[in-house]
């Protein structure tokens, strides 16, 4: 366990950087036109194309203002229910209807105020969303396969679970969940507060991103 939250911040602040702070850029620079089109890819790209002015602007915005401008447009493509349930894992059965709806929204103010915390400027790199998309056999729905080409030639490869038209979890280096790193995080706060103390956890560290 100790080993986990010594690891998870890096990590998160690389998943961050990738996913809002990285691909914005060189859209059609990728002969796709030959291509039979995914809705799936469609709709990330778009994702990314709408992210893109308040990406540029970031270092003239506050936190507060980067927060409010992240918020429709990644609630409009990622599944907040599904990626709460697995984020909490076997626990959420426990849950009642009142604290999981809770947990929900918790968990979802959580997650953009942590991305509008990290995302303060503007860069360079480029990216590729491969147009053809893999099957998700263990749960279905498909994956999206990205990579991140940085400047000093190294390739990162983020993929994108996606099910009924909405993301559910993001996989670092193609194999490392976003959601598994959570739930690891979540289960010491659960066993010692159960949902409430979730829920309050949740909630003081967006006020303290949102407050920087």
């Amino acid at each position: 366990m100790v080993a986990t939250k010594c690891f998870m911040p890096g990590l998160r602040a690389l998943f961050v950087r990738f996913v809002f702070g990285f691909l914005l850029v060189s859209f059609g620079s990728f002969p796709l036109a030959a291509q039979t089109p995914n809705e799936s890819v469609e709709k990330l790209e778009a994702y990314y194309q709408q992210l893109m002015p308040t990406i540029q602007q970031a270092a003239r915005l506050s936190v507060v203002e980067r927060d409010q401008r992240f918020t429709p447009v990644f609630t409009a493509v990622f599944d907040i229910p599904t990626m709460t349930r697995l984020a909490v894992g076997l626990p959420w059965r426990d849950f009642s209807a009142q604290q999981q709806a809770a947990v929900r929204d918790a968990f979802a103010r959580f997650i953009v105020a942590e991305y509008a915390s990290q995302i303060k400027d503007y860069s360079g790199e480029s990216f590729v969303v491969d147009p053809q998309t893999t099957p998700e056999a263990r749960g279905g729905g498909e994956i999206v396969k990205t990579k991140l080409l940085q400047s000093n030639g190294r390739t990162v490869s983020i993929n994108y679970l996606v099910r009924g038209g909405r993301v559910v979890d993001i996989y670092l280096n193609g194999t490392i969940s976003d959601l598994a790193l959570r739930r690891d995080e979540f289960t010491s706060i659960i066993a010692s507060g159960g949902a409430d103390g979730l829920i309050k956890k949740l909630q003081e560290r967006t006020d303290n991103l949102l407050g920087k």
